[in-house]
């Protein structure tokens, strides 16, 4: 572990102890109980730096890969509670009566990703997109946003196609931009060029509109182009972000979409 580290580290941990000294005061817990805490917290840091920096030394991050990274470990703290609450009911022969709760998380960002992102028009998505954009990744935006209002939040240009039924001949946008949610084949052909344009360069697609599309095919024959897509992303070593909305599935369709995208 860097030295950096390790200060931001004691220093944490400084400031935990006096804390834990404060409830312990307040509260009347033990002091074994504060130990207890404190060492918990100890390890849990240690394991989230040290599984950081094992991530970064192996490739060569640059920084906002590294913060995708740290959002990602972040986000997956819940499993990882949930794993260390079943271990502990394993080795104690009892059972917690409060079932722990945790939503699908996000896998590791990188290149050959697929990263799915619950909740379409994703905030997080879009800034995760706009921050590769201006690390100098190449960048493919499927969306409902408009491609005018994509660049003025984007603030840097990037390929866009417009989810929309709106007659593209009727406004002022670039009519190769407009996509009808029916025309899968033309978004199809526009991703296949995108990554073979952008082939040994860092690039990253935003595919932001699943529920339109489906609402106007259908289920499977979406999910057969995602798998598609999924496995050309990963060939490109390309990044997809894949916001989607689990209230927009019916039946086993959701557990079947995360299963085959994650």
């Amino acid at each position: 572990m860097r030295r950096r580290d390790k200060n931001c580290l004691l220093i944490s941990l400084d400031n935990y102890f006096i804390a834990a000294n404060h409830i312990v005061a307040r509260d009347g817990l033990t002091k074994e109980y504060a130990d207890g805490y404190l060492k918990g917290y100890e390890d849990g840091l240690r394991e989230s730096l040290e599984e950081l920096l094992s991530h970064t030394c192996r490739k060569n991050y640059n920084s906002t890969e590294i913060q995708l990274l740290a959002k990602n470990q972040k986000n997956g703290i819940s499993k990882k509670v949930v794993r260390r609450r079943k271990q502990i009911e394993q080795e104690l022969g009892v059972s917690f009566t409060e079932e722990p709760q945790f939503t699908i998380t996000r896998q590791e960002a990188g290149p050959g990703k697929t990263v799915l992102l619950k909740g379409e028009n994703n905030q997080e998505a879009l800034e995760a997109f706009r921050d590769l954009l201006r690390a100098g990744w190449q960048g493919l935006c499927i969306t409902r946003m408009s491609p005018k209002d994509v660049r003025h939040f984007m603030d840097n240009e990037c390929s866009v196609l417009w989810l929309t039924k709106a007659d593209p001949n009727a406004g002022d946008q670039d009519p190769d931009e407009y996509l009808q949610p029916t025309e899968t084949a033309k978004m199809q052909t526009a991703i296949r060029n995108f990554l073979a344009r952008n082939k040994g360069k860092s690039s990253v697609i935003l595919l932001d509109g699943m529920t339109f599309i489906v609402t106007n095919t259908d289920f499977r024959s979406f999910l057969k182009i995602a798998q598609k897509l999924k496995d050309d992303v990963y060939q490109a070593n390309s990044m997809l972000l894949f916001p989607y909305e689990p209230k927009s599935f019916s039946g086993n369709d959701l557990h079947l979409f995360e299963n085959e995208m994650s």
